[in-house]
């Protein structure tokens, strides 16, 4: 007899499968802990700022007789300053990419995996054949909803790196909802 406990359980060991079975497809060369989007977006603000309050910086100053060039170090402060803003937008824009690139390759393989189903199983590599189908349709029964929650996310990803004028090859958004279904 099962009890509320177990039930909870079982349930907690299936989204775990679930979660694993995605990893190995989606989440292949994914970072997967980092911090939230609003502590991206607030730091390449922050970033931002300081970039424009160096570029107002005088670029000489007169102390007496002695003036000081300060462009130098303006251009050194400004080529950090786009370092770490590239840091942080090129973080998000290459792990967005790998999952998107991540869930593109996923449904090529499932397409391609189930194009042949076998009339029969009679011949061994007609068995083999429609083992290689169900395989590929327990990964996407697998799978499925987990990669479906990461797609909110991805677009909020996008939609923060529009915003801080990443450029981006292709239209990830339009991707992501060719995908979705």
């Amino acid at each position: 007899m099962r009890t509320g406990a177990d039930d909870e359980d079982q349930k907690i060991e299936e989204e775990q499968d679930s979660f694993n079975w995605m990893a190995t497809k989606i989440l292949k060369g994914v970072v997967t802990r980092y911090p939230s989007l609003e502590v991206f977006d607030e730091k390449i603000a922050h970033l931002t700022i300081v970039k424009k309050q160096i570029a107002e910086i005088k670029q000489s100053y007169d102390i007496g007789w002695l003036r000081v060039n300060s462009l130098p170090l303006i251009r050194e402060l400004e080529k950090t300053i786009d370092a770490w803003i590239i840091a942080h937008t090129s973080f998000l824009l290459n792990n967005t990419t790998r999952q998107i690139e991540n869930i593109k390759q996923f449904i090529h393989d499932v397409s391609e995996g189930i194009k042949v189903v076998p009339k029969s199983n009679e011949s061994e590599s007609e068995k083999a054949q429609l083992m290689s189908v169900m395989t590929h349709l327990r990964d996407v029964k697998m799978i499925k909803e987990k990669t479906l929650e990461q797609i909110d996310p991805m677009k909020q990803a996008i939609m923060l790196m529009k915003k801080h004028q990443v450029k981006m090859d292709e239209d990830f958004l339009v991707t992501l909802e060719a995908n979705k279904s």
